[in-house]
This record gives structure tokens, C-alpha cells and sequence, in this order.
């Protein structure tokens, strides 16, 4: 494993920075860590989790969401939101399997529509769905109804089908 030892900050350019703010915060249950300007800010910075590391313990991990046409620092230098193609494929966070159910349940709720996903190849389990503004979002969690010994048979599986589907393009 090299150096990385978790996310430190993620940042999304926001086409609403009020509409993005909430829905992170409402539905992810991330927490306000700071925002600039006070009011009418350009850039919100969300707590996701504190890690156990040296910058952990004073900068947790973030989603930043900015607004690059008013931020002074962003403006000419990103593309604004509806001029860029996405490169983004989605945001995946770490769930507890306890809170599985309990969390497409919530989403379902709210009225996000979820995709579900099992990929007993890494022994995980997950939900997907999106933001406001068409972000994919995954909450992902260990599979404990897999077995190490399917997850190894299911990881040679998948990697023909993988192959096959390659196979298939060319």
C-alpha cells in the first residue's frame, strides 16, 4: 500500500451552494465546519469523519463544495458546473453493515430513489443514488453474509466477465 492513508478533502463545484449545503448536511448528516464569507459564502467546507492520524485529529475529512464562479480563488481557473464535462464518476462513504437497511430505508424516505449493488468479490454491499445536482453517491459497507472463500470464487467470476465484456468490444 503506498502513502494514502484516507481521503483529507474532496471538493465538488456547486451549481446552488445553498441547495448542495443542505443536502449534505440533511441527508449525509455532515457537519458544518466552516464556510467563507459568513454569509453569502463562496465555499462551505463539511465534516465527513475525524481520522486517527496526525492531520485526522485537526482536519477531518472534508467535502468542500465551492461555488467557482464567485469564489475568488476558483474563478478562471475550473470551468463552471454546466460547461464541464464530468469526470467524476461518483463519492463513495463508508457505512456500518448495522446501518444498511436503516439507510436505503432514510433515502427511500426522502424520496431519493436507490440503486442497490452487492459485490461479493470485496466482500461489500452498497446504496447508490444522487445529489441535487447529479453527483453519484455510494454508501458502501462490508458484506457479512459472504464468506472469504465466495468472495475469492466470486472475484474469478467476475474478472471473466470482465475480460469477456472486453473481448466482446473489440
Amino acid at each position: 500500500m503506498g502513502a494514502v492513508r484516507g481521503i483529507a478533502e474532496i471538493v465538488l463545484n456547486a451549481r446552488d451552494l445553498g441547495v448542495l449545503t443542505r443536502f449534505y448536511r440533511e441527508v449525509m448528516g455532515f457537519t458544518l465546519h466552516s464556510q467563507y464569507p459568513k454569509t453569502n459564502p463562496t465555499i462551505v467546507f463539511l465534516s465527513i469523519a475525524y481520522l486517527d492520524s496526525p492531520l485526522g485529529k485537526a482536519h477531518p475529512q472534508t467535502l468542500a463544495l465551492i461555488d467557482p464562479d464567485r469564489h475568488p480563488a476558483a474563478r478562471c481557473k475550473f470551468d463552471p458546473p454546466a460547461n464541464r464535462p464530468f469526470s467524476l464518476n461518483h463519492l463513495a462513504f463508508e457505512i456500518d453493515e448495522a446501518d444498511y437497511q436503516s439507510e436505503i430505508d432514510r433515502l427511500e424516505a426522502l424520496g431519493i430513489e436507490t440503486t442497490i449493488a452487492e459485490f461479493g468479490h470485496v466482500r461489500a454491499k452498497a446504496i447508490f443514488f444522487q445529489d441535487p445536482e447529479g453527483n453519484r453517491l455510494e454508501l458502501i459497507c462490508h458484506d457479512s453474509r459472504v464468506s472469504r472463500a465466495d468472495a475469492i470464487a466470486a472475484d474469478a467470476v467476475t474478472d471473466r466477465q470482465i475480460q469477456a465484456a472486453i473481448d466482446d468490444a473489440q
